[in-house]
């Protein structure tokens, strides 16, 4: 793509950024989710001719996380909320019942790992269903049909929903797999796509959508009791990540226990009880991410040295072997939620070659390979963070 449609693809987002109608935050909400679409769900994109769609569902599943702490803490999202009607969130009364129903049992975190995890009650099962179809009719009928108007002049300008969902039966548990395959997809130009791709974190960043909506959400406050520091707090916070750290300590010093031998996954120090620290391949601050295969047995001494930086795709090429033996040790232990993980998180939906996973398969094993040092690729040459390789 040349500078000038880079240029131009710019100039129509800051455009609309400054231009588009900001009765609420779904504008802010549409393009952050989507930006984060490109940069973290690359591997559920599909390409076709001039354009690129993913799964609806991803958005749907940002959407929960950027609201439910707004929500839950009655942050304004809307010009004059006060919760009348025509004066709040379409979906806000959904969302408030999962809310409240989460309030004295843990909050935000223990709703994220119920969710991710599929282990959500059955008493708020269909209030959760109401929420998604909300989400759904929200996206698709507010900010995605009136994103881009002030500039194009036209409906549906930017992002087009696809009415291509394959329906499946309800499953008893609802988890993101169903989201991903029951909401249809969403297709914008592949020109955006590649400014969204390589440029999104600043157009991402504290000076334009996030700080924005803080500015907005102050200004919406009639009781003037917010600040932007506030609402920037609300809206970049994340589930906790130590419940999903433990479970992955106590299963390798299970192993420590049972005599068998734990090595770092980068050094290949061997590890005790006492020097086990759990590590992040695509550290967390980064990529907010807590599924089994990103978290490794490491020395605590190695962490320390790596802390933020990304391992590089040399450094994962040469300790493939035992990253591959590690997730194999979890895919035994936790099959079903380690697979639906890397299928979201890591490989795709669609990667029916691979599943079910077969370590003795060295096709199954390069790709999964492959797919990790591509993700660690992009955060280094596209994302400019620090490459790691270890020292002996």
């Amino acid at each position: 793509m040349d500078n000038h449609l880079k240029l131009k693809n710019l100039k129509s987002i800051n455009y609309i950024l400054e231009r588009d109608s900001k009765d609420t935050t779904y504008k802010f909400a549409l393009l952050r989710s989507v930006i984060e679409a490109t940069q973290y769900y690359d591997h559920l994109k599909k390409e076709s001719n001039d354009t690129v769609s993913f799964p609806l569902g991803v958005l749907i599943e940002k959407w929960i996380l950027y609201y439910y702490p707004l929500v839950e803490n009655e942050i304004p999202q809307k010009y004059g909320e006060d919760g009348t009607k025509g004066k709040t969130l379409a979906f806000r009364k959904y969302l408030k019942k999962i809310c409240d129903f989460y309030k004295d049992k843990g909050g935000f975190s223990v709703f994220h790992y119920h969710f991710k995890r599929g282990q959500l009650p059955a008493s708020i099962t269909n209030d959760f269903l109401d929420l998604l179809k909300s989400l759904k009719n929200t996206i698709t009928n507010m900010p995605m049909k009136y994103l881009g108007t002030s500039y194009y002049q036209d409906y549906y300008s930017i992002f087009k929903y696809n009415k291509d969902a394959k329906r499946v039966k309800i499953p008893e548990n609802l988890d993101i797999e169903f989201i991903i395959k029951n909401f249809g997809t969403f297709s914008f130009p592949y020109s955006l796509y590649v400014v969204f791709r390589y440029l999104g974190s600043l157009i991402n960043g504290t000076e334009s959508i996030i700080y924005q909506w803080a500015k907005f959400s102050v200004r919406a406050d009639t009781k003037q009791a917010l600040t932007i520091e506030k609402v920037l707090d609300k809206l970049l916070i994340t589930p906790e990540t130590d419940r999903d750290v433990i479970k992955s300590k106590k299963f390798f010093e299970n192993i420590i226990n049972n005599e068998q031998a734990v090595e770092c996954v980068w050094s290949g120090i061997h590890i005790t009880k006492s020097t086990i620290n759990i590590d992040h391949i695509l550290p967390f601050s980064i990529w907010k991410n807590n599924d089994l295969w990103n978290l490794l047995p490491v020395h605590k001494k190695v962490n320390l040295a790596k802390r933020d930086k990304i391992p590089s795709p040399n450094l994962i090429e040469k300790r493939k072997e035992v990253i591959l033996d590690y997730w194999q040790m979890i895919y035994l232990e936790y099959p079903d939620r380690f697979e639906k993980e890397l299928r979201y998180n890591l490989v795709g939906v669609d990667e029916n070659r691979i599943f079910p996973i077969n370590f003795a398969d060295s096709y199954i094993k390069n790709k999964l390979v492959r797919r990790l040092k591509e993700k660690s690729n992009f955060l280094i040459e596209t994302r400019g963070y620090e490459e790691w390789n270890i020292t002996n």
